[in-house]
């Protein structure tokens, strides 16, 4: 695993980091937005100024996600999009979307499975992207 870690392409890394984050404002501020705010209970609220950590975070998280598939990309040396996409569904559907409905079902979330259902697709979609990113940059 180490040795993945060496040969990791660093700037495929940070690509696709930028482009997942670019999902996700897309995402979130465009497409589920007002599903997002619905689920988290907020809906009809004014919208809460935001600030370093709203853009820093997610943008933080998705590189270390991202870091970890490069990681497994090299592991596993997957090379072609035939190999590399199905991890990207075995990661988003295995890892990510139960993350997120384990994070929502707790009393602060009064609709989980609304917030997973806007959320699990993000993720899922990121982690196709970022592996495609990922081969096509190695």
């Amino acid at each position: 695993m180490i040795d993945a870690l060496s040969h990791v392409n660093w700037f495929a890394v940070l690509v696709a980091s930028i482009a997942h984050f670019v999902l996700g404002g897309i995402w979130f501020a465009g497409l589920v937005g007002k599903h997002y705010a619905a689920a988290l209970g907020i809906a009809g609220q004014p919208q809460q100024k935001t600030g370093p950590l709203f853009l820093a975070g997610p943008f933080v998280c998705g590189a270390i996600t991202i870091t970890t598939t490069a990681i497994l990309l090299r592991a596993l040396g997957i090379t072609t999009y035939s190999d590399a996409l199905p991890l990207g569904v075995l990661v988003g559907v295995g890892y990510l979307m139960p993350m997120t409905v384990t994070i929502a079902i707790n009393p602060l979330f009064p609709r989980p499975f609304a917030y997973a259902l806007v959320n699990a697709p993000f993720f899922i979609t990121g982690s196709l992207m970022s592996c495609a990113i990922l081969v096509a940059l190695s």
